[in-house]
């Protein structure tokens, strides 16, 4: 089988983590003897260079589409990709699109991304298959577009457990991320931008802190478009020695986090959160998520047992939800962090491999499976 992988996010070695979940889709692909070209665009920092970029790919991708045959030509982000597909549906009409749907695909996060939506259906009519990351997302697939094409469940590239594992020693994790050993951490890893809750996140800590005062400090990892309010509101709240700050990491750094840290905080606001993969990458390390009630999450976080939920932007939920896990017996904590990890090994790429291929490989006759009962 031959296969082009289309995508507008791929890693480069300046962003290492811009799209790695593409990548990794890729890498399980070519493991299970399928044949994978790609035509994909890495993260460019100018509008100049974006524009340039995205022209370039929609020519490729139509260009490639019609000289070259392959038995599926499989998407990564239907928003911004599907113009030249349709393009080259209307110029070749016996090729077969498989489109992987991700976040704001289905769920527009700001009003520039609403003119996508018309395309998006498009492409998902003239998809031979679908594929989302949850459940969730498969239902608002189908409520939304009224698509009668197959849908399946592959969670974007899998938990890889060689990176992301409980370490025996901590050490490690403290001394490379320059940490005080002799601490205890909550953190979370997220863009700063629209959506993603980082100010109700620091409006909890310090709602928290004010209420109860503990010896925990909190990690934020990540950089984005609100850099700048971020740090004000640190300011603002007075949490300067309460929250430490670390840029965007490339993944193989985020093992040394999750592994510092004993719970995780997963603030986001967006009901096109698909998965939230990032989640289940610290649940495999062993920490707890303290989540939002909204999107995938609801997929795999049991309040109580592997996790608390908080209802989104609610900070006084937040800030109790912190002060809860914060006062559980060590033995409790420890309970939370084993049901983590069972839930994390269910999404671990030696688990979830074999769905990719998979759904390619499948016959027409079998089309209506779901992998909902492998998870």
């Amino acid at each position: 089988m031959k296969i082009l992988l289309i995508s507008n996010m791929y890693p480069s070695e300046q962003f290492p983590s811009y799209g790695v979940f593409v990548q990794n889709t890729e890498k399980i692909l070519v493991q299970h003897g399928i044949q994978v070209d790609k035509i994909v665009m890495q993260k460019k920092t100018s509008k100049l260079s974006k524009l340039f970029s995205y022209a370039s790919h929609y020519a490729n991708v139509i260009v490639t589409g019609l000289t070259k045959n392959y038995d599926y030509l499989y998407v990564h982000y239907a928003s911004h990709n599907a113009l030249p597909l349709l393009i080259l549906k209307k110029l070749k009409k016996n090729v077969k699109i498989v489109t992987n749907v991700h976040g704001s695909d289905v769920v527009p996060e700001v009003a520039s991304q609403e003119k996508y939506q018309p395309r998006v259906n498009d492409l998902l009519h003239h998809s031979t298959k679908i594929i989302t990351p949850s459940p969730y997302y498969k239902g608002l697939v189908e409520e939304k577009y009224k698509v009668h094409n197959p849908i399946y469940i592959f969670p974007s590239g899998g938990v890889n457990k060689d990176l992301f594992h409980p370490y025996t020693d901590k050490s490690q994790a403290y001394q490379e991320l320059n940490l005080d050993p002799t601490i205890r951490y909550i953190g979370c890893v997220s863009r700063i931008d629209v959506g993603k809750g980082w100010e109700y996140y620091l409006q909890a800590i310090a709602k928290a802190e004010q209420q109860t005062p503990s010896s925990y400090k909190y990690l934020y990892v990540g950089s984005g478009k609100d850099e700048a309010a971020f740090k004000e509101m640190i300011k603002t709240l007075g949490l300067e020695e309460k929250v430490i700050h670390f840029p965007l990491l490339p993944q193989s750094s985020l093992a040394y986090v999750y592994n510092a840290i004993e719970a995780f905080v997963f603030p986001t606001v967006r009901k096109g959160e698909s998965l939230g993969l990032v989640g289940l990458e610290a649940m495999a390390c062993g920490a707890p998520v303290i989540g939002s009630r909204i999107g995938g999450l609801k997929d795999y976080i049991i309040d109580g047992k592997n996790g608390l939920f908080f209802e989104p932007k609610n900070v006084d939920e937040l800030a109790s939800q912190l002060q809860a896990f914060i006062n559980l017996p060590e033995d409790v904590k420890q309970q939370m962090s084993q049901q983590a990890l069972q839930t994390a090994n269910r999404y671990t790429v030696d688990v979830i491999a074999e769905q990719l291929p998979t759904i390619f490989l499948m016959r027409w006759k079998n089309e209506s499976r779901s992998f909902n009962s492998l998870l």
